[in-house]
């Protein structure tokens, strides 16, 4: 609730660049650039993130580690052993949670490619290694009231940021390659619950396995558990654009609900739990790139849409199609 984590295109054709900023009045803090513009970034700590690249030197898809507030090299955590030289999109929209028995691992989720290049695969890694812990102070302040002061500078800012929380920060973080499962289907979006430990997946299934390149107008939301086994398939999303030039649709979930747009304004509502498709919200008039739900009030959704609009729903008087 201090910092926020934002991916986007960078300038540079086919690059990608993740900013930090403070939060809420969002004063730039750090830029890393990353490539694809699709590889994104995800926290692993309070002042830690990662973030997906394409290491030029070894050929291969790779998980880089770097702090919030020190401008030291970026460390090496992960190599995805699926890359496929021919087509370096890997570690694409991916994210990380916690595993809820052990607090000193976290599951990443990602889209990899291994013979095309739209990613076609879902992988897991695991990461292991120690959280170190900082003195418990009481949260009386917070980043945002310090980072935004012009007259304070960033090792001021650092310090007061750390005394003044319970930070648990990785240490010698290390991915290890777990799994992976072919879905034969472009991905667009993924999603993982760690209190329901599901993983949720949109994607656009292949026309034919002789011509992945051409892909259905159906977009389906495939549901796995952690292990990657398939728990469920729903198709209620659709598309309207062709095979080489889809959207990245993005999704969220919380306890009771899960929720993705479409191509053609639509928002689509699931029952998180029962993994069934809930209600259907209109009123974009074009493509909902990513709707999220609030993460104090689970009734609450933001939506974002190429219509250069941005609504905000109540779930509480939205009227269900079906009755759990």
């Amino acid at each position: 609730d201090s910092l926020l984590l934002v991916s986007g295109v960078a300038r540079e054709p086919f690059e990608g660049e993740v900013m930090i900023y403070s939060f809420p009045k969002c004063k730039h803090i750090k830029t890393v650039n990353c490539k694809p513009y699709d590889s994104f970034g995800s926290w692993l700590g309070n002042t830690f993130f990662i973030v997906g690249d394409f290491d030029v030197i070894s050929d291969c898809a790779v998980v880089t580690m770097h702090s919030v507030f020190d401008n030291t090299s970026p460390k090496y955590v992960y190599t995805d052993p699926n890359s496929n030289i021919a087509y370096p999109y890997h570690c694409k929209a991916f994210e990380t949670c916690n595993h809820r028995s052990n607090p000193n691992e976290k599951f990443l989720f990602y889209a990899c490619s291994r013979s095309t290049v739209v990613a076609h695969s879902l992988a897991v890694a695991v990461f292991t290694g120690e959280m170190n812990s900082t003195l418990e102070f009481e949260r009386d302040g917070l980043l945002p009231s310090i980072v935004d002061d012009e007259d304070e500078d960033e090792n001021f800012v650092k310090r007061n940021f750390m005394k003044r929380q319970n930070i648990h920060e990785p240490s010698d973080y290390t991915g290890t390659f777990k799994n992976v499962v072919e879905l034969k289907a472009a991905v667009i979006g993924i999603n993982a619950n760690e209190n329901l430990e599901k993983v949720f997946v949109n994607c656009r299934s292949w026309l034919s396995e002789e011509n992945p390149s051409e892909i259905s107008m159906d977009i389906q939301m495939r549901i796995f558990d952690f292990d990657l086994n398939l728990l469920r398939t729903i198709s209620k999303a659709e598309a309207i654009t062709p095979s080489n030039k889809f959207f990245l649709i993005h999704i969220s979930s919380s306890e009771l609900y899960t929720v993705s747009g479409d191509e053609k304004g639509k928002i689509h509502i699931f029952d998180s739990n029962y993994n069934v498709h809930v209600c259907t919200l209109s009123g974009h008039l074009d493509v909902v790139n990513c709707a999220a739900i609030s993460p104090t009030n689970h009734d609450f959704i933001c939506s974002v849409s190429d219509d250069h609009s941005v609504m905000f729903w109540d779930m509480s008087r939205v009227k269900k199609n079906v009755k759990i």
